[in-house]
C-alpha cells in the first residue's frame, strides 16, 4: 500500500517546525506512517519533544445527504477510512496544504493548511470553504501525549493522572505532565470520548520498532462551513489569551513567503530563492541548529559543516556569532561537544566537529570583516587559541599530533569513531578510521594555515606553527599515489578505500594538492560516488558496499558509511569543482546538475526539505532523517555559488 500511494502521491514528507525544536510532520496522503508524524510534536527544553497531537478524524456532509472521510489510517489489515482518494492536489511550500475535490463532480470543495507559531508550541488548522455550497464539518482531534520517539496504548491513558476540561469553543486536555489546550474559531465541541485501537505505522516495523499504539479522542467538533468561510482550529501546549491575534500573527509570518494554490502551482526562480531561506530557516533554535527533523537534536558536527548557510539569512551575522558563543562555552580540553541528545548528554567523541567549528569562525570573520568588532573578533579567535593548545599539549585527549608530519592521529586502541563516519554497534566503530584520517588532515592543516594569518606572532611561535604547517604541506604527498586519493595513512601505509573524504579534502579553502592531482581525485569520485542525489559514502566495487539503507538499526547502520548517499557531499564535491573548472560555463553546467533534481522539487512544491540519505544503488527514495540540516544547506550553498555565476550563458 505505501509504495501505491507513494508513486500516487510522492515518498517525500512535509514539515513545519518552530524555534523551541517542535515540529508537524507528514505525507501527502495524510496517513501517519511513521509514530513520528503527528499534528503538534511540541519542543521543550534540552531537546526533549512531546508527541501531543497525532491526526484528525474529519468528517464532511454536504446538503444533499452525501458524506465522506477526508482523513486516511493505516490498520494492519486494512486502511480506513480512504480520505486519500479525495486529495487531488497538495503543496508543501511555504506551509502544507491540500485541496480536496468531490468524487462525482470532481469539483473542489476544501482546501485545509497546517501552519506554526514560530516561537510556540501552536499550530494552526486552517479549513476553507472554497466551494459555491455549504457544508458541515465533523472532526475528531487523536491525542498522543508521549515521548516523540515510543508509543502508547489504552493502559497509559487509564493508568494515567488526567483531567479532560469541555467548553462550547475550547477543551484542556492534561495526561500526567503532558498538557493540550484546544480552541475554535467557530463551531461547537462536544464530549464522546473513544479510543482509535492499533493504529499502525509500517515505516516503524520497517524500521524494527514497535508499529501500533492506540489513541484517544476525548470529544468530536461540529461545524458548518459556508462557501469561502474559513474555520481555524488551535492545538496550543500553552494556554492562549487572544486566538484572533494568535492566527494573525502566524498568517503574517506565513505572508512573507510565496505561496502556491490551484491557479499557481510552481514559484519563480526569484520566489525560489526566498523558499531556500525559509528550508534553511525551519532548522534554527534560539542559540543552536537542530541537526534533522524528527529524531536528531544537536550536533556540533553537522552546525558547523552546514554554518555558512547561515551567513547569507536576515540577521545571519547575529544568529551565527550566538551559535559560535555558545560552543565556545561549552568546550572541554579543546572540543566542542558533537552531540546534546534528549537527556541533555554531552558527547564529546569527534575531532573533525572542532575542527568545523574553527575553520568556520575564520570564514565568519572574512565574511563579514565589515561588521565584526574587535572585541567579538578577539572573542572567537580566543577559542581557535585554546583548541591549538590543547591539541598540541594535552595527552589526555583520545588522539595525538604526530611530529614527524604534523597529523593528528587516531590510536587503534580507543575505541572511539571520531570522524562523521562514526557508526557504533555494540561498542565497536564500524568505520573507525584509526590512524590519520585525510579529511582530518586537511581541516588540521587549515585551520593552522589561518591562524598563522589570524593570531599574533608570539602565539604562533610558541607553538611551532609555521613548522607544523611546512611539514604538514610536504606530507600530503603521502595521500595520493598518482591515481588514487588514500581515504587514511594508517601505521605510515595509505589505506586506498575510494570513500568521499577525500573530496571533502580538497574543497577546504587551503589546497593540500595540485590541479592535476584535483582534477583526477574529481574524475574519480564522478565515476565512483556521485549519483543524483549525492556521494556515495563507499564505491560499489569495495566488498563492504552496501547498496541499500533498509531494514532494522543493525542493517541499517552497517550501510549508513558503507555505501549510502549523502545529500550534504554535494557542497564539497562543488567546492572542488571550483578549482579544477576555471572555464565558468562548464562549471555553471556542472553546478546546475548537482542542484537541479532538488531545484525541480522545491519549485512544484512538491518537497518541504531535503532528506539525510538516499541508497547507493539506485537512490531515488528520501532515507534516514527526512529533513537534514547540512543536506539543505548543502544545497542553498551551491545555489549561493550559482548566483554568483548569474551573467554566464550556458
Amino acid at each position: 500500500m505505501l509504495k501505491e500511494l507513494f508513486h500516487l502521491f510522492t515518498p517525500y514528507e512535509w514539515i513545519i517546525t518552530n524555534r523551541l525544536g517542535g515540529y508537524a510532520l507528514g505525507n501527502a496522503f495524510l496517513a501517519n506512517s511513521r509514530k513520528y508524524h503527528g499534528l503538534l510534536i511540541a519542543g521543550r527544553k534540552k531537546g526533549e519533544r512531546i508527541h501531543l497531537v497525532s491526526s484528525v478524524e474529519e468528517k464532511v456532509t454536504f446538503l444533499s445527504g452525501l458524506t465522506y472521510f477526508l482523513d486516511t489510517n493505516f490498520y494492519r489489515d486494512i486502511t480506513y477510512p480512504e480520505g486519500y482518494k479525495l486529495i487531488k492536489e497538495f503543496f508543501y511550500l511555504p506551509y502544507p496544504s491540500f485541496y480536496f475535490a468531490c468524487p462525482q463532480s470532481k469539483d473542489f470543495f476544501l482546501k485545509k493548511s497546517i501552519k506554526m507559531h514560530k516561537e510556540k508550541n501552536l499550530v494552526l488548522i486552517t479549513y476553507q470553504n472554497i466551494s459555491t455550497y455549504p457544508f458541515k464539518l465533523e472532526i475528531r482531534p487523536k491525542f498522543s501525549f508521549r515521548n516523540h520517539h515510543t508509543v502508547q496504548f489504552e493502559k497509559d491513558w487509564k493508568e494515567a493522572d488526567v483531567e479532560i476540561n469541555i467548553f462550547e469553543k475550547e477543551a484542556f486536555v492534561s495526561k500526567n505532565e503532558f498538557a493540550l489546550f484546544i480552541y475554535l474559531s467557530k463551531g461547537k465541541i462536544f464530549k464522546d470520548p473513544i479510543f482509535y485501537y492499533h493504529v499502525y505505522y509500517p515505516i516503524e516495523e520497517i524500521r524494527g520498532y514497535e508499529a501500533t499504539e492506540d489513541l484517544f479522542s476525548p470529544f468530536k467538533i461540529e461545524v458548518d462551513l459556508n462557501p469561502a468561510e474559513k474555520f481555524y482550529l488551535i492545538f496550543s501546549d500553552i494556554p492562549v489569551k487572544d486566538i484572533n491575534k494568535e492566527i494573525e500573527l502566524i498568517e503574517s509570518y506565513y505572508r512573507n513567503y510565496p505561496e502556491l494554490d490551484l491557479n499557481k502551482k510552481s514559484f519563480s526562480q526569484e520566489e525560489y530563492f526566498k523558499i531556500l531561506d525559509l528550508m534553511v530557516e525551519s532548522f534554527l533554535l534560539e542559540d543552536d541548529i537542530v541537526a534533522g527533523f524528527p529524531w536528531f537534536y544537536c550536533w556540533g558536527r553537522d552546525t558547523f559543516i552546514g554554518l555558512p548557510a547561515i551567513f547569507y539569512l536576515e540577521k545571519g551575522f547575529e544568529k551565527a556569532y550566538t551559535i559560535f558563543i555558545k560552543y565556545k562555552n561549552l568546550m572541554k580540553n579543546g572540543l566542542i561537544p558533537n552531540v546534546v541528545t534528549d537527556f541533555s548528554e554531552i558527547n564529546y567523541n569527534s575531532i573533525d566537529g572542532t575542527l568545523w567549528f574553527g575553520l568556520r569562525i575564520f570564514q565568519f570573520i572574512e565574511f563579514f570583516k565589515d561588521k565584526i568588532s574587535e572585541k567579538q573578533k578577539n572573542e572567537l579567535l580566543q577559542a581557535i587559541k585554546e583548541i591549538i593548545t590543547q591539541f598540541l599539549t594535552n595527552s589526555f585527549l583520545p588522539f595525538r599530533i604526530d611530529p614527524e608530519d604534523g597529523f593528528i592521529e587516531i590510536p587503534d586502541n580507543i575505541n572511539l569513531a571520531l570522524t562523521w563516519m562514526d557508526v557504533v554497534i555494540d561498542g565497536i566503530p564500524i568505520t573507525p578510521r584509526y590512524g590519520k584520517p585525510i579529511e582530518i588532515s586537511a581541516l588540521w592543516y587549515n585551520l593552522l594555515k589561518f591562524s598563522s594569518k589570524y593570531l599574533e606572532e608570539p602565539f604562533i611561535k610558541k607553538y611551532n606553527i609555521n613548522s607544523l604547517i611546512r611539514k604538514q604541506k610536504k606530507s600530503f604527498a603521502k595521500y595520493f599515489n598518482g591515481e588514487l586519493w588514500a581515504d587514511r595513512i594508517y601505521k605510515k601505509e595509505p589505506i586506498f578505500e575510494i570513500r568521499p573524504n577525500y573530496i571533502i579534502a580538497l574543497s577546504l579553502p587551503y589546497d593540500i594538492a595540485d590541479k592535476t592531482s584535483m582534477t583526477k581525485g574529481l574524475e574519480l569520485a564522478k565515476k565512483e560516488l556521485l549519483t543524483s542525489y549525492g556521494l556515495r559514502s563507499l564505491s560499489p566495487r569495495h566488498p563492504n558496499f552496501r547498496k541499500n539503507y533498509f531494514g532494522s538499526q543493525y542493517l541499517r547502520d552497517l550501510a549508513y558509511h558503507n555505501g549510502t548517499v549523502w545529500v550534504w557531499l554535494l557542497y564539497p564535491y562543488a567546492e572542488v569543482l571550483k578549482k579544477v573548472y576555471k572555464n565558468k560555463k562548464i562549471l555553471k553546467e556542472e553546478l546546475n546538475k548537482l542542484v537541479k533534481p532538488f531545484r525541480d522539487m522545491i519549485i512544484s512544491g512538491k518537497i518541504a526539505s531535503i532528506p539525510e540519505l538516499y541508497d547507493g544503488e539506485n537512490p531515488y527514495y528520501p532515507k534516514g532523517a527526512h529533513a537534514q540540516f547540512w543536506s539543505v544547506a548543502s544545497i542553498y550553498l551551491i545555489e549561493k555559488g550559482l548566483q554568483t555565476l548569474k551573467g554566464v550563458i550556458i
